[in-house]
């Protein structure tokens, strides 16, 4: 049995013997609880995590049931300090495939449960630099009967005692009731079977997703046309694996879950696979139903609870906004970014500048990275480094952030440091994953057309990607005191449009 697995086991036998549980009938069952864990909102896309701790320092682990086991990310290891060794396997992804690794622990802690002394898997690879630390996988969180109340902020772990075949769903009588499948997945994640259009669709629910997603394949499959006008491109969708995949919003006029029927069901579009899977119900559905895998009896209970049942974050929703007035500088930051593009409310720049100086002030790392552009502007390169050290310590995955840390720290005189700082960040990283071919450049390892070839081979992102580049190696030569190289690199530089938005 895994460590994390013996170490719930053990808060069960403790739970049932102080009899703390919920009775089911008079019969005799008690659903004995065995936890209840705070759940959060963390990181740009804000996705659904938990407490825990690593070696001793506090961590966030995204609850993932979507996910077929518990592993680290490099946000969780690098500050650490934590080696690493390569297994020579890989994870699948909507982005492609990731590289694993492995690291060693002293203590590792996931919600109620702690393990000493072990080993886990590190995932290397994201489209976007994850803000969770961790994530914790379905065989830990299905390992018991599981409930998410997204209404509540809680996780919660059940033990049957007597309960047979017993309706579970305590909390609402009228709740509905989905069987699990037969399934040739080796995760406890149950599949079960949903009606996008009438049209039968293998479906899990996985917490770790923001919002709920079809594949393009089954959503064509349900008669969605690309060119139909309930249809929108979004832009693309980043995950596990060092790729974006295209993102599309639909409207579906049914979406059916056992005995539940959403109308006009918004639900998106990715140009991916799930493998044998056709769609995932995300945390948008979540966030509107009361969920319970009863493992013990192969059953999902399903309650809704009230709110948009399929949100997709169309506009600002309830949850975001008190999730900012609360204090929580990821979600202000949402709420900057949709104020000042006009997404799904009107535009209102004052504020959208009102949130970003709160999540500034809370030390949020983008906010911290976007006031370095205007330090470098006007030269202020102390400020700037500080701005880049504040927001790497929340983002270390960042390797953007950490191109433009060495080019500040050449301003400060921090030659030979940087330098050393800058190779080990990107030590790990594969000689075709961008950006490395700049870092190489401004190490004195590639040529500037060798940097532009690896900035095309990226179809959908060359524009946006040899832009960057002209601007960082520009910079780079200007700190150098080389003017007149930053002069012929900037007037070169294509015009700088921004990469499909990733969510």
């Amino acid at each position: 049995m895994h460590p994390l697995a013996r170490a719930l086991a053990c808060a069960a036998l403790l739970a049932a013997a102080s009899v703390q549980a919920q009775a089911i009938d008079p019969n005799g069952c008690l659903y004995v609880n065995v936890a209840s864990v705070p759940v959060h909102y963390t990181g740009p896309s804000l996705n659904l995590t938990m407490d825990g701790s690593i070696n001793g320092t506090p961590a966030q682990l995204l609850v993932d049931t979507g996910a077929s086991d518990t592993a680290l990310t490099r946000t969780g290891t690098e500050p650490r300090g934590m080696s690493l060794w390569s297994t020579g396997a890989s994870s699948v992804g909507i982005g492609g495939y990731s590289r694993i690794y492995r690291t060693r622990y002293k203590e590792f802690r996931a919600g109620p449960a702690t393990a000493s002394s072990g080993e886990l898997r590190v995932i290397h690879d994201f489209g976007v630099p994850p803000a969770f630390d961790g994530l914790v996988g379905a065989p830990f969180l299905l390992q018991s009967d599981f409930e998410i109340s997204l209404a509540e902020k809680e996780l919660r772990f059940f033990r049957p005692r007597n309960c047979g075949g017993r309706f579970l769903a305590y909390w609402d009588q009228d709740a509905v009731v989905v069987p699990f499948e037969s399934s040739w997945s080796s995760s406890p994640n149950p599949q079960f079977t949903v009606l996008l259009n009438g049209k039968k669709l293998n479906a899990v629910i996985d917490s770790g997703a923001s919002v709920t997603s079809v594949t393009l394949d089954a959503a064509r499959r349900a008669g969605m046309k690309l060119d139909a006008p309930n249809v929108e491109r979004l832009g693309e969708s980043a995950g596990v694996g060092d790729t974006r995949v295209a993102r599309w919003g639909a409207t579906f006029d049914t979406l059916q879950i056992g005995g539940e029927i959403i109308r006009n069901a918004a639900v998106g579009v990715l140009d991916a696979s799930f493998g044998d899977i056709d769609l995932l119900l995300g945390a948008d559905f979540l966030r509107a139903h009361r969920v319970l895998f009863a493992m013990s009896q192969r059953k999902l209970y399903i309650s809704y609870v009230g709110g948009e049942p399929l949100g997709q974050r169309r506009g600002i929703e309830p949850w975001m906004q008190k999730e900012a007035e609360a204090g929580n500088s990821d979600a202000q930051m949402m709420l900057s970014s949709m104020y000042r593009s006009g997404h799904g409310v009107t535009a209102d720049p004052v504020q959208a500048r009102a949130w970003f100086d709160r999540a500034a002030a809370a030390r949020n790392p983008r906010a911290n990275f976007t006031i370095r552009r205007a330090a470098m502007g006007r030269g202020d390169y102390e400020e700037a480094a500080r701005r880049l050290r504040t927001g790497l310590r929340g983002l270390p995955g960042d390797r953007i952030a950490a191109l433009w840390l060495y080019v500040v720290r050449l301003r400060l005189g921090e030659g030979e440091a940087a330098r050393a700082d800058l190779e080990k960040t990107f030590a790990r990283d594969d000689n075709d994953q961008w950006p490395k071919a700049v870092a190489r450049y401004l190490l004195g390892k590639r040529s500037l057309d060798d940097v532009l070839d690896d900035a095309r081979e990226d179809k959908p992102h060359a524009n946006a990607q040899a832009c960057f580049a002209r601007t960082a190696i520009a910079e780079y030569h200007a700190a150098l005191g080389e003017a007149d190289k930053a002069k012929a690199m900037l007037a070169q530089r294509p015009e700088c449009a921004p990469p499909p938005k990733a969510t």
